[in-house]
């Protein structure tokens, strides 16, 4: 992985704002428990950069539905096994996983829970990672994360792309809209 090609958060931040975000601006409304284009893993702690990243894949991607746990009233309660049963369920609706790599995320231990149920459910190739935070390509006591696909920026094309782990590269949207 090369550091030119990581995304950064200010990146994804200016397209956001290139695409009409605003900080402050209302909540959509809550897609309810039907399918999911995309389950968002993630950090609490980096909710406002993930609302960012929200909007960016909807407005330049296509995407219709990004599940985030904090505009799921069902989740809204004290972490207990019963959180575990309920991201299952919503992780199984959802086509794709994005993991959203943060110095934040890499200490979550639900996030390494959630990729790992990800990749039982779906398989490798529909879980990729969304690195902010740069790794040089060893994810130190994480070299777990070596075997998924990553979204980078081309910068020759000006694309975003997926590199899978046997090397082929696919633009984003065509990733999204993969089906086994």
């Amino acid at each position: 992985m090369e550091a030119k090609e990581l995304l950064t958060k200010r990146r994804i931040e200016r397209l956001a704002l290139e695409y009409g975000y605003r900080d402050g601006m209302p909540e959509e409304k809550w897609p309810g428990q039907g399918g999911y284009q995309v389950f968002i893993s993630h950090s609490s702690r980096d909710v406002e950069f993930i609302k960012k990243v929200k909007f960016f894949l909807k407005h330049s991607k296509g995407v219709t539905d990004v599940y985030v746990d904090w505009e799921d009233p069902d989740m809204m309660h004290e972490t207990d096994a019963q959180t575990a049963v309920d991201l299952k369920a919503r992780i199984r609706k959802a086509n794709k996983v994005i993991y959203v790599v943060t110095n934040d995320s890499l200490k979550s231990v639900w996030c390494g829970w959630e990729i790992g149920y990800a990749d039982c459910d779906k398989g490798v190739e529909d879980v990729a990672l969304l690195a902010i935070k740069p790794n040089n390509g060893r994810w130190k006591n994480h070299e777990y994360l070596q075997q998924y696909p990553w979204i980078s920026y081309d910068l020759k094309e000006h694309l975003f792309m997926v590199t899978k782990p046997s090397g082929l590269r696919v633009t984003l949207y065509e990733w999204l809209n993969e089906r086994k």
